[in-house]
């Protein structure tokens, strides 16, 4: 997978101007980037200064022909979906560095947002960035590997910035 497989549809901020921020939506099983992009235009009131970007993810799904999926489910095998996770990754980290690099903006300004297997993609690569988005939120999934996570000592709240987001 490449990040030219990664597209989907984006908002710029409401405010207008250059983004401050940039939220990440990352869909579930079956569906694709359009189905989450309205809630940028839902959360734009209250962030009027982020873009928005919902990717579809890279796969077609097996079992919805016109949805995506980040990898095949395989019957809850969580070997499996750690396996899919670990295919899937490099596309979505290269699409948040790409991502990034287009809206001018670092790290700090990153906010990933996962509904179900997005939420898997969302925590797997989050996690595991070298320079860490401000915020994963995730709805309805779970950590699929602790594979690559920073060693259990390590306090994942503490780093070099403090993220602040304002109107």
């Amino acid at each position: 997978m490449t990040t030219s497989e990664l597209d989907g549809p984006r908002l710029a901020p409401a405010a207008g101007g250059a983004p401050k921020q940039l939220v990440v939506f990352l869909h579930g099983y079956g569906a694709d980037g359009n189905d989450l992009i309205a809630l940028g235009r839902e959360w734009a009131p209250l962030l009027p200064h982020a873009a928005f970007v919902s990717p579809h993810a890279p796969e077609p799904c097996g079992m919805a022909p016109m949805g995506r999926q980040w990898f095949d489910l395989s019957l809850g095998d969580m070997s499996i979906i750690a396996a899919g996770v670990k295919r899937a990754a490099p596309a979505l980290d290269s699409f948040l560095d790409a991502e990034l690099e287009r809206q001018g903006l670092t790290a700090e300004s990153l906010a990933l947002v996962g509904f179900s297997q997005g939420t898997m993609m969302a925590l797997s690569v989050g996690l595991t960035r070298q320079a860490r988005p401000a915020a994963i939120v995730g709805y309805s999934g779970a950590l699929a590997t602790m594979e690559g996570l920073p060693p259990p000592d390590r306090d994942l709240r503490s780093s070099s910035y403090t993220a602040t987001w304002t109107k």
